[in-house]
């Protein structure tokens, strides 16, 4: 009885036995020459699929080829399949072999290639490809290139925006921009946007036309050239001819003889001008007028003095000079007041004329002062009760008194023949320039023109030399104070400041200040940031440091915060030293939020070959982070995936020994029972 029962669990477990080296045939085989059962097929499978590189830079239009590798044990398969995930263009793509094609309008900033095992899915390899954005040329051109001066050239950066800008010079109009042949604007200052290529923009300048008009005083006495249109800049001559019986005396211009030749060369042509060729009756002398000129006191002159003698039509200037120390209060013409002036020209003179001038001790004070003001007044009067000169009988007693009173009302400022006049008598200065102006040494009519041609440059950097403009960087990650270029902050000042507030920075009357944070959220980024950055950033990234980049800028006591610019400003900072890493790649993410409460999340790549900073440009400010990948990371992952395998195949190949072993005792004990039996 005792042996049947052996017998029967004997061959209970030579059937278990055969059931299961049948369902396990590949791991009876790996058992060797312990095993009661073997197979000589070893059943192929995949211990790990890698891609290199991990990480790599393509520019858009180029192609570039991966390498995987796919490794495994028995006779497996190395065919993979080939993806690529993150582009915006139906162009850019990956072919069977691993090549990547991108193409030349992909727009994302980095994409992700992925393969996988045809023969066991559940190994794969990704890679990151960054897209760099690159920097386009804009050029600016002037045509014809003596029409006018062109600003605006240089670098942007791929979807930035560009300001160009034209000045006519003198002699030309502007007519507008023009692209590839196209006109694309009629405003001398004009914004590029979008930029995705290397463009040119050509300035079109055309030469003003000027018109000369010849007239003649009697028709019946003589002609002359006729009147014509000529391009700004040309010559031409004037001829005129008389009659019989008469004879050519002059040409004339506003009344002034301009020459006696018969034949006039005009040369260099700026502006339209009437000239008017004078004709006599033969041995006929023209008629002629007296000018007197005089000045009230020996506080300045006046040119020509005395007596002048003036042919009828002709005309004559004089000038008004004052000493040192003193102004043209008022000039008289024929006597009645005209106002204060430097000079005045008889046209067309067909009487008599006088001319006086009276001078006043030049204030010291502010001349748009009231003091300043009345003085010149009180002056006139007293000058006027003293002086001997042919306009002072003209006055009667109640005409001064009104001009008296009209001096001392603020509210009224009339001339005695009830004529609007100047704001005030004293004589115009021009403006002296102050703060960064003066020490640059500067007119403020050049800077105006400087800043409206946008061409400020210099200005700008020479008022971060006096204190005028005031630029600062608050950099937790950089140990040495950064170096301030005005060409960093070139976009925060053209958005902050207008042409007129620049004057008034630039003259020392309205200080900027612009201020740059770059702080280290040291543990206060939020939750909800922390969340947004994860969610968005890609498979195999590292969040490594939360930072803030916000702008300041102050003017006239008042401060405003900048969250996003026109342009794009660029930002250097340190690599943390617990994140550097050899071959690390450093990525910095931006999680901004829009003016309607909603966010944008962008990927910055680092612009520069150094391994100890991080530089990027940006036109947002807002919540940012340092992210990184390591090139082995991946790789690392799939070696350890597969090594693990190895470990959990052998361990199996060791529990099948056992059990072989297991079983052949119990063989051994079946036939050793049976013979007992």
């Amino acid at each position: 009885m005792k042996g049947k029962t052996i017998r029967h669990i004997g061959a209970y477990i030579l059937l278990a036995q055969m059931l299961f080296f049948t369902a396990f045939p590949c791991h009876a085989a790996q058992i060797g020459s312990g095993a009661m059962v073997a197979s000589n097929t070893e059943a192929p499978f995949i211990t790990s699929v890698s891609i290199s590189p991990g990480t790599v830079v393509v520019s858009r239009g180029e192609t570039f080829a991966f390498i995987v590798t796919v490794s495994g044990e028995g006779v497996f398969s190395g065919a993979v399949a080939w993806s690529v995930s993150g582009q915006t263009s139906g162009n850019t793509f990956i072919d069977g072999n691993g090549v990547l094609n991108v193409a030349s309008d992909e727009t994302a900033s980095s994409l992700v290639v992925k393969v996988v095992s045809k023969e066991d899915s559940r190994y794969s390899a990704s890679a990151l490809v960054t897209l760099p954005v690159p920097d386009y040329l804009v050029q600016v051109k002037a045509s014809p290139e003596n029409g006018g001066v062109v600003y605006g050239s240089g670098t942007v950066r791929e979807g930035g925006s560009a300001v160009i800008s034209a000045v006519a010079n003198s002699g030309f109009t502007f007519e507008g921009w023009t692209l590839n042949g196209n006109r694309v604007s009629q405003n001398a200052q004009y914004t590029i946007n979008n930029i995705r290529g290397d463009v040119t923009y050509v300035a079109e300048f055309k030469p003003v036309s000027c018109r000369i008009t010849v007239n003649v005083n009697d028709s019946n006495a003589g002609t002359a050239t006729g009147s014509r249109e000529v391009n700004y800049g040309e010559s031409m001559a004037l001829e005129a001819w008389a009659k019989e019986g008469y004879q050519f005396d002059r040409w004339t211009e506003n009344g002034n003889v301009v020459s006696r030749d018969s034949r006039m060369q005009l040369d260099n042509i700026r502006e339209s001008r009437t000239f008017t060729a004078v004709f006599v009756k033969k041995n006929e002398q023209p008629k002629t007028y007296t000018i007197t000129a005089s000045a009230s006191s020996e506080n300045g002159t006046i040119a020509p003095a005395g007596k002048s003698t003036v042919k009828e039509g002709e005309g004559i200037l004089y000038t008004m000079t004052p000493k040192s120390g003193y102004a043209v209060s008022k000039v008289y013409v024929d006597g009645k007041p005209v106002g204060w002036m430097n000079s005045f020209n008889f046209t067309d003179v067909r009487e008599n004329h006088t001319i006086s001038v009276d001078f006043v001790e030049a204030p010291t004070k502010d001349k748009n002062s009231a003091a300043a003001t009345e003085k010149p007044a009180q002056t006139d009067n007293q000058k006027d009760n003293k002086t001997g000169t042919a306009d002072k009988d003209t006055k009667t007693d109640q005409e001064q008194k009104e001009e008296e009173k009209s001096n001392q009302d603020k509210d009224k400022d009339k001339t005695d023949d009830g004529e609007s006049r100047k704001d005030s008598d004293a004589q115009p200065q021009k403006s002296e320039p102050t703060g960064t102006l003066k020490h640059l040494d500067i007119s403020v009519e050049e800077a105006e023109r400087l800043v409206k041609g946008n061409n400020d440059a210099e200005l700008m950097s020479g008022a971060l030399e006096t204190g005028d403009l005031q630029v600062t960087i608050h950099n937790d990650f950089a140990d040495a104070k950064q170096k301030i270029s005005y060409y960093n902050f070139e976009a925060v000042v053209d958005y902050f400041l207008s042409g007129e507030e620049k004057m008034e920075m630039l003259q020392g009357n309205a200080p900027t200040a612009i201020d740059l944070y770059i702080e280290d959220a040291n543990g206060r980024e939020t939750p909800q940031v922390q969340q947004g950055f994860a969610e968005n950033k890609l498979p195999g990234m590292n969040i490594g440091q939360y930072f803030e980049v916000s702008l300041t800028a102050s003017k006239k006591g008042e401060t405003q915060t900048i969250s996003q610019l026109p342009t794009a400003l660029q930002v250097v900072i340190d690599v943390p030293a617990h994140l550097k890493a050899e071959k690390r790649r450093f990525y910095v993410l931006r999680l901004h939020t829009r003016e309607d409460g909603s966010r944008e999340f962008a990927q910055l790549s680092d612009e520069d070959d150094n391994p100890d900073t991080i530089t990027f440009s940006t036109d947002r400010f807002s919540p940012y982070a340092i992210a990184y990948v390591d090139p082995s990371a991946e790789n690392g992952a799939s070696d350890k995936a597969g090594t693990k395998s190895r470990e959990m195949r052998n361990a199996a190949g060791i529990a099948i020994v056992l059990l072989a072993i297991v079983v052949t005792v119990t063989g051994i004990l079946y036939i050793a029972g049976k013979k007992k039996g």
